[in-house]
Parts: structure tokens; sequence; C-alpha cells
């Protein structure tokens, strides 16, 4: 069966069905869009010209917001990962484990703890239990992290497709250094390659063996460099994700919409 993707040409796209009436509102004069993320402002405003020959009103508006920054009050763990999801197939927490198992080799004080439930989590720890990797990989079930991302020193994403990643943005709000593929939307939002983290290659044609080996490598990288300065890089990105600047996002457009209905 084609993807999406698969389907659209040059001249024709196959958006997904339950957006079909809303993007048919497209050149009505009160419409506007909002994305969570500027590339997905950019591709959509590019693919109505394209595809529609419209240029409706676009906004770019996270969906989530933080409401500090968070420093950590006693130093952060050593060569400790954090990643947080719902333990599903489509988040690849599997290629996380083996990732670190690998990487471990190089990286002797290495810790990896996972957060979350879900219908992997079985799966999971026979993965872990099978590598001999309890000492130092550990479920930690579903938990407030407001005040946990903090105690580590980087964030690592298995996912090969997040429309934004609220645990993205909340590690970037603890300063964390980030590790993930190079795919839509967060990822590349979040992560600025040798900056803050490792943004890695991914392509749909490689293996799981293959994916978890280019994470492994990707933490070996992230933890030669300067950690210090992977943290300051992660709070100047978590910066405009305060909750006063979304209001003021919000404000904005709420009031360019009245000024456009009282024209």
């Amino acid at each position: 069966m084609k993807t999406g993707e698969q389907l659209t040409t040059q001249e024709e796209i196959l958006w997904n069905n339950y957006y079909e009436y809303d993007f048919a509102m497209a050149g009505e004069k009160n419409v506007v869009f909002i994305s969570s993320t500027e590339a997905q402002t950019e591709l959509l405003t590019e693919q109505f010209a394209r595809y529609w020959n419209v240029t409706p009103r676009m906004a770019t508006i996270p969906v989530g917001a933080l409401k500090q920054l968070r420093h950590p009050a006693e130093g952060r763990k050593p060569f400790s990962l954090i990643t947080a999801s719902r333990l599903a197939g489509e988040k690849h927490v599997d290629w996380i484990v083996e990732a670190v198992v690998q990487a471990r080799k190089a990286l002797p004080e290495l810790t990896l703890d996972i957060y979350g439930r879900g219908a992997a989590e079985g799966a999971l720890r026979d993965q872990i239990r099978q590598a001999g990797a309890e000492g130092y990989i550990h479920l930690c079930g579903h938990k407030d992290l407001t005040q946990v991302y903090e105690n580590y020193e980087a964030y690592i994403s298995g996912s090969t497709s997040e429309g934004f990643g609220l645990t993205l943005m909340e590690a970037v709000g603890s300063g964390l250094a980030m590790v993930g593929f190079d795919v839509p939307y967060g990822n590349p939002t979040f992560i600025d390659d040798g900056k803050n983290g490792c943004l890695l290659p991914y392509s749909t044609d490689i293996d799981g063996k293959e994916a978890a080996s280019r994470l492994a490598v990707g933490i070996q990288r992230l933890f030669s460099m300067d950690m210090t300065a992977l943290h300051s890089r992660s709070y100047e990105i978590a910066e405009p994700y305060l909750e006063r600047h979304v209001e003021e996002r919000w404000k904005a457009l709420l009031e360019s919409q009245n000024g456009e209905e009282k024209r």
C-alpha cells in the first residue's frame, strides 16, 4: 500500500482526509492555518501555492509551553540519558536500548532511564534482561517529569516522526543535550546539530540494526562534546517556548485577525 508521500506528484498531492474540509477553506478571507513548527508552516505554505494556487494566512504557534527554564539544584548525573514516551513500536525505544548497550562499550559509565508505559513494555524488559543491562538501563514507569529532566545530562529519541514533540521541548527546557534522527518535525526544531546535540541521518530503507548503530555513534559523539556548551544552547532553544512568549503569539494572531474582520 502506497503512502501519501508516494502518491504525491508534481501535479497532485494526497493530504490526510481528516483535513479535507479545512483545507478546502484555504481561500476564504478569515481563515488562518496554525502549525506547531516553522518547518510545517513553510511546507504547507509551499504546498498550497503549488497545488491549489492559494496563499492562506499562516501562523506558527507551538502546541505546548514551558512555565520556566529548569536548572539542576545539585548538578547532573554524569553520562546519564533519559527518554520519555509511550512504549509503543513507532517510538523505537528498542533501538535506544540496543544503542546504549553498544555505546556502553566505549562509555562504561553510561546509563539510560526510560519513562512511560505501553504495549512494548514487556518486550523491552525482556530485551534489557537478555542484554544483561539491568544495572544501567531502567524502566521507570509513568511519572511527572517536571523536576526530573534536569537531573540528566542528555535526552535521546528513537522516533522517526514527531509532529511537535512535547518531551523534546521539556528536555531542552531543562537544558539537556539532545540526540535523535533528522526526521520531521520535532527533532530538527529542538536539536541544533553540533550546538546542543546530534541530529543523525535517517532514511526509511535502513533496518533496526543500522538505526541502533547510528544512535550508538550519536551517543558517543554527544558525550565527547562540551556538555556545558550543549546545555547552554538547549536553554537558548527553549526560551521562545516559555508561556509568556507563546501567549504573545496568540495575542498577535488574534489582534491581527480582528483587524482583518473589521476591513
